[in-house]
């Protein structure tokens, strides 16, 4: 046997070898990290971290009604939810989507298939909703601290928030990559409301922790600003209240109500039929549902225009009321025209051709004026040359505003003499109340508006106050005797069933039948009806229009006078009592 304390120091001498080898390539191999193969490495491993750009969203602004107090539309807290099923086994994945269907509203199939799909981030979300309140994100905290969730994550957000389903059309609504999607919301989107969103830059690892001690770069969210309306929301609900309920008895394609201050052009309310839920707009809202018939419709005025003409006509001094007229037919050129009574009333004066709404009447005023005057009125009136292929938009803060459909030529006797009762033309509601706005108001032709008020965020300090735009169009004289005749027309004429005691209604019915698309003439038994006055008649305080698409019912006549006409009396009923404009007695109009 060899020496045993001689082996003990060979061994001892041989481990101190490897050790000192050892630590000698560790060293060697740090420095060969260090210089020459450094940039190579940082290069790989910066290609395991994550540039992190995250997003600091901005606040949306916050819109009010005119009144500055009553939010109608705001941010919310809210979460999304994903799940990572690289963390749920099979068993779990079936546990996981019974507890959270009930919860997400989401089928346990379809939350089965997401949680075994092969991926590491899954959003669960329902059909047409992804952002959830912050109850729904406490109950799944709930189970998640309790152990019986894996794999499921809750991420804050935010989500816009409606005070009710009404103003659907003017408000618009933002859809689930918060998109804008129609009226205010999108009108003013990039201007005012979307804000400016920040950012934060950063290194981060697979595991998401910050490698870096702080953010390489960083930029604060910039709120949007907040909106105050010219929108009245008690008018607002009190309107579409009306509106649902003449539609109850009275079906119809389509409806619209409009009401305007005429002092300034600012829009009090705004409805339309059909509509759609603000609350849940991903499941409620189509292209048809979603279409605002105030400002993207067009179709033939009928009687409604006639204000134009005769506006137009008393501005020019070819007005006389106590001249007469055979009522019932005309002949222009090859073409018979005839009143909506076809035998007429024989021969009367002018003064009762408006009040019966006499399309002879009109044709004759249009004659007195000529041509080149009718449409020169037709475009001071905002609705564009008749001439041209179509008209002109009012300027109003919507989206997707119509402009009218023309002729885009020179026209025949026989086309300006149906232009002059509104047929053979198409024009917008939107358009026919800022003329109606020129005629109650003493013949200043406003832009209607909807936006108000511009302020900071948390309406801290205001920043705009908008500011009516009108010209004068027509004579103030014009504007009474026109404002006396159209008190006559619902007094004694087509629009008796406007007329409210008390509050001396003025204004005018339509009934237009609907061309056929396909030409050849109109449809059969196919009309809009409408009727479109103010309040009080010698000093008006709102202009009301009421259109219906095809109003049925199982009783009576469908037309301007008998639908559209009662709708407006219980619009205005409200309006003006809410808006405290006191009753007064009838005054002595000239009307015979």
């Amino acid at each position: 046997m060899g020496n045993p304390i001689k082996q003990s120091k060979e061994r001892s001498l041989i481990i101190g070898l490897i050790l000192t080898l050892c630590l000698t390539a560790v060293i060697f191999r740090l420095l060969w990290i260090q210089t020459v193969e450094s940039d190579e490495l940082l290069s790989q491993a910066e290609k395991n971290w994550h540039n992190s750009n995250q997003v600091i969203k901005a606040k949306r602004g916050t819109i009010y009604d005119r009144t500055g107090s009553n939010a109608i539309a705001w941010e919310i807290p809210a979460y999304y939810f994903v799940a990572d099923p690289s963390q749920i086994n099979e068993q779990d994945a079936k546990k996981t989507a019974k507890q959270l269907s009930s919860i997400l509203q989401i089928s346990e199939e379809t939350l089965y298939k997401k949680l075994k799909q092969k991926k590491q981030y899954v959003i669960l979300k329902a059909e047409g909703q992804y952002k959830y309140p912050t109850e729904v994100y406490e109950k799944i905290l709930k189970l998640k601290d309790s152990g019986e969730l894996k794999g499921i994550y809750g991420y804050k957000t935010t989500k816009r928030e409606y005070n009710s389903n009404q103003l659907a059309h003017v408000l618009g609504f933002l859809n689930n990559d918060d998109e804008p999607v129609g009226g205010i919301e999108s009108y003013y989107n990039t201007k005012f409301l979307k804000g400016k969103d920040g950012f934060i830059k950063y290194k981060k690892a697979k595991d998401g922790m910050m490698i870096s001690d702080g953010p390489e770069k960083f930029e604060a969210p910039q709120a949007g600003k907040d909106l105050v309306l010219t929108i009245d929301m008690s008018i607002q609900r009190h309107v579409e209240d009306i509106l649902d309920q003449t539609l109850k008895t009275h079906s119809a394609k389509g409806a619209t109500v409009i009401v305007a201050d005429p002092r300034n052009g600012e829009i009090l309310a705004m409805a339309s039929r059909p509509s759609y839920s603000l609350k849940s707009p991903s499941t409620t809202y189509t292209q048809e549902n979603g279409l605002n018939m105030a400002v993207q419709t067009q179709f033939e005025p009928g009687s409604t225009f006639k204000i134009v003409t005769l506006a137009a006509a008393i501005n020019e001094h070819v007005f006389r009321g106590d001249e007469t007229f055979e009522s019932g037919t005309i002949r222009v050129d090859d073409r018979t025209i005839r009143d909506w009574l076809p035998e007429g009333w024989g021969t009367i004066s002018y003064r009762e051709g408006v009040y019966r709404s006499s399309n002879v009447a009109f044709v004759k005023l249009a004659e007195k004026l000529g041509s080149k005057r009718l449409i020169e009125y037709i475009d001071r009136f905002g609705f564009g040359k008749i001439t041209e292929a179509t008209g002109k938009r009012t300027g109003i803060d919507l989206p997707a505003e119509e402009k009218g459909v023309f002729y885009n030529r020179s026209l025949y006797r026989s086309e300006i003499a149906t232009a002059s009762f509104g047929q053979g033309i198409s024009v917008t509601p939107i358009q026919q109340v800022q003329a109606m706005i020129a005629i109650a108001n003493g013949g200043m032709l406003y832009k209607p508006h909807i936006l108000k008020e511009v302020w900071e965020p948390e309406r801290e300090k205001l920043i705009e106050r908008i500011k009516p735009e009108g010209k004068r169009i027509i004579e103030q004289e014009t504007s009474r005797r026109v404002r006396e005749l159209l008190r006559g027309a619902v007094k004694f004429g087509t629009g008796q069933e406007a007329d409210l005691p008390g509050y001396r209604v003025a204004g005018k019915t339509g009934t237009a039948q609907k061309p056929d698309p396909n030409g050849g003439g109109y449809l059969k038994d196919k009309y809009i009806v409408s009727f479109i006055g103010f309040a009080p008649a010698e000093s008006p305080d709102v202009v009301v229009y009421v259109a219906f698409d095809e109003p049925t019912n199982s009783y009576g006549s469908t037309s301007g006078g008998t639908i559209a006409a009662p709708t407006a009396r219980e619009i205005l009923k409200k309006v003006l009592q809410l808006r405290r404009v006191p009753q007064q007695e009838e005054i002595g109009y000239d009307f015979k």
